[in-house]
């Protein structure tokens, strides 16, 4: 798909900087649409083809039906909803989630090599619902083209045809530049509310969004970017982990019964998730901790290498020197064997 302002397809990995988590009770979002729901799930269905041709459905159909089953347990607290979901990881490197229209969500596998618990990831859907539930697709393109969008998503939404390919161009190039780079800072602090109620109405622990947050501030600076254009559409990462822990223990007072982080549970379905660039070859590997164990005995004893210890820590999102508990899952991430493609041989279970 060619994008908008002479932006290409070479060029589109870079720009698709969907949308995530900031954290405050803010006003309604902006905007309105006159796009039916009907019209919007077939210019969803239309883009899912192209978003799954570009970059490709990541191939671990266990990991496929995990997420999916995470974000059916999300619906399953809202209740009745107008557009049929589904959840799909995108075989992407790139931390980064993202809405289409009419119920299409993708997290991509980088996303997933950096959450650490099943809350995390239930933040980070919710969130993505939220966007959806609040039609912000809809309102972008509405003001982007008016009544306009009327007959654009009608012809659009038709099958094939030599006649539509024109009317789609414009559709299409609307949903790359205006939704996959963001909603806007309003609309993104609309679905940091309702992602945040949305995983602690299923049971979560929303506390475990502040972690991920402070996690991808570290990445931001470590990486010397803003992460999902914060300068542009989204606020600032800093602003989003004060207000999360707000949030978060608002919601915590008003859960009334326990609530679930399942790190252990969600690690485990991580194992061989390939991770960075497909050509390095490398691949996230699970450790059983054993009593005793920190990041610095896992970076000595099993993956050979001391100075390893802060990537473990943060890898697993914690502090160099905080102990695992026994039995804890261990993201690690093995060294490439020197003069090999392959990475160096690892014993993962205790003694």
């Amino acid at each position: 798909m060619d994008c908008c302002n002479g932006v290409g397809r070479r060029n589109f990995l870079l720009l698709v900087v969907g949308s995530l988590l900031g954290f405050v009770v803010p006003r309604r979002a902006y905007g309105f649409t006159i796009i039916s729901e009907a019209d919007e799930s077939e210019i969803g269905k239309r883009a899912d083809q192209e978003i799954l041709g570009h970059f490709g459905r990541y191939r671990d159909q266990q990991l496929q039906a995990y997420v999916e089953s995470i974000g059916q347990r999300l619906l399953d607290g809202i209740g009745p909803t107008s557009f049929r979901y589904s959840f799909k990881i995108i075989d992407v490197p790139e931390v980064n989630a993202m809405a289409l229209p009419g119920g299409y969500i993708y997290i991509t596998r980088g996303m997933l090599a950096m959450l650490n618990s099943e809350a995390q990831l239930a933040g980070v859907l919710g969130h993505e619902i939220g966007h959806v539930t609040s039609r912000h697709a809809a309102k972008q393109l509405t003001k982007a083209f008016g009544a306009q969008i009327l007959s654009l998503g009608l012809m659009a939404a038709s099958p094939g045809g030599r006649q539509n390919t024109g009317e789609w161009a414009k559709v299409s190039g609307a949903i790359f530049e205006h939704v996959l780079l963001g909603y806007g800072r309003e609309a993104e602090l609309e679905a940091d509310e309702l992602g945040l109620r949305t995983a602690q109405r299923a049971g979560y622990d929303p506390e475990e969004m502040v972690a991920f947050l402070k996690a991808m501030k570290v990445k931001e600076r470590l990486e010397a970017l803003g992460y999902h254009g914060f300068q542009g559409t989204h606020p600032e990462t800093i602003d989003r982990v004060v207000k999360a822990e707000t949030m978060a223990s608002i919601l915590i007072e008003q859960s009334g019964g326990s609530i679930e982080v399942k790190a252990n549970e969600y690690k485990a379905h991580l194992d061989g998730l390939v991770y960075g660039a497909k050509r390095d070859n490398r691949h996230l590997r699970i450790y059983v901790a054993k009593d005793g164990d920190t990041p610095t005995t896992v970076a000595r004893d099993v993956l050979g290498d001391q100075q390893l210890a802060w990537e473990v820590a943060n890898l697993n999102g914690i502090k160099e020197a905080m102990p695992f508990h026994e039995g804890d899952q261990v993201k690690l991430l093995p060294p490439v064997s020197k003069g090999s493609q392959g990475e160096r041989q690892l014993k993962l279970s205790p003694n």
